[in-house]
C-alpha cells in the first residue's frame, strides 16, 4: 500500500475540473499550431522535432490550465504574438554564432526592417488576444460612461 496519492489523483488535482470537448479540441489545435511555429523558428538551432514536442506539450499544458474558453483563446493569441516577435532573433542567432564579426551582420537596415515587420505582425494577434480577453469595446465604454 502506497501512502502517496495515485497518479490519477495527482493529475486530477493538477488539471482541475477540465474543459468541454470544444475547448479541449481548441487547446490541442492551438498547441499543434504553436508547436509547429516554434519548430519552424528553431529549426537551425535545435532541430524541428524536439522543438515541436516541447512547444506543443508546454503550450497544451499552459492553455489547458486557463479557467475559461476566452482565457484559452487570448493566451493562445498572446503566445503566437510572442513567437512572431521572437522570429527575427531566431533568424539572426545562427548568424551571430557563426561569424567572426556578428554586429556587422546584425546591425543593418535590412535587419531593422525585419524586426519592425515582425513586431508589426505580432501586434495583430496581440490586439486580437486583448479584444478576446476584455470583451467588446463599446459595451465597456458605455458602462464606464453611464456609471460616472
Amino acid at each position: 500500500m502506497a501512502t502517496e496519492p495515485a497518479l490519477r489523483d495527482r493529475l486530477a488535482n493538477a488539471v482541475g475540473d477540465g474543459h468541454d470537448a470544444a475547448t479541449t479540441a481548441f487547446v490541442l489545435l492551438a498547441a499543434v499550431a504553436l508547436g509547429t511555429v516554434l519548430a519552424w523558428l528553431s529549426a537551425d538551432l535545435v532541430g524541428r522535432l524536439p522543438a515541436f514536442a516541447v512547444g506543443a506539450i508546454a503550450t497544451a499544458g499552459i492553455l489547458y490550465t486557463r479557467p475559461t474558453r476566452r482565457d484559452v483563446a487570448a493566451t493562445a493569441c498572446y503566445a503566437l504574438a510572442a513567437l512572431l516577435a521572437l522570429a527575427p532573433v531566431a533568424y539572426e542567432l545562427p548568424l551571430l554564432l557563426g561569424t567572426a564579426t556578428p554586429l556587422a551582420h546584425v546591425l543593418t537596415t535590412t535587419d531593422l526592417l525585419l524586426f519592425l515587420a515582425f513586431l508589426t505582425l505580432a501586434a495583430i494577434p496581440t490586439l486580437l488576444g486583448y479584444r478576446i480577453a476584455t470583451g467588446p469595446f463599446l459595451p465597456r465604454l458605455r458602462a464606464r460612461l453611464t456609471t460616472d
